[in-house]
């Protein structure tokens, strides 16, 4: 059997994966953009019916919006996926390295410092870090307890004043 030439896989520079990452991220904005539509449709605010759009319009308008969304959001799929398999092939990243569960096989290793690459030693690109920041930041539990501290504080002084202002008004009526 004779392969298609068209069927040939093209070989990128970084330079032409650096612009179809570009051209992803614009098609990202305009993605948040149809969505934006399409609850705008949805959304009955004042502005759209002084426009004296009929419901018609508005399911139409919704449709398209929505339409697009998922155009958009499929287009983006297929071409973060060709980015990750590219990745992968130039070594960049392993194979395996997402699980199906999306997690990365060094989540469960972050106890070893300076991971190595298959084969090599330091650490490279696509390679888990247990130090990365981003890692570090999701780990990170006290937003929840410093702002539980916060209010408790704020109530303390509320009724410290609230009592130093009921035992100044006794004061005043035993006088």
């Amino acid at each position: 059997m004779e392969e298609i030439p068209s069927a040939k896989s093209e070989t990128f520079s970084s330079a032409d994966r650096i612009r179809q990452l570009n051209d992803i991220d614009k098609d990202v904005a305009k993605l948040v953009n149809s969505a934006g539509l399409a609850i705008q449709a949805l959304a009955n605010d004042k502005s759209s019916a002084a426009s004296g759009s009929s419901i018609e319009e508005r399911k139409a308008a919704f449709k398209t919006a929505t339409s697009q969304y998922f155009a958009l959001l499929s287009s983006i799929d297929v071409r973060l996926r060709r980015q990750v398999y590219a990745l992968e092939e130039a070594g960049i990243l392993d194979a395996e390295s997402v699980a199906a569960s999306g997690s990365f096989r060094g989540d469960a290793a972050v106890g070893t410092a300076g991971s190595t690459a298959a084969g090599g030693s330091g650490t490279a690109a696509g390679v888990f870090n247990p130090l990365e920041i981003s890692w570090l930041n999701s780990r990170k539990d006290t937003v929840g307890k410093d702002k539980e501290a916060e209010s408790w504080a704020t109530t303390r002084e509320l009724v410290k004043r609230l009592r130093d202002q009921n035992h100044d008004e006794e004061k005043m009526d035993t006088d």
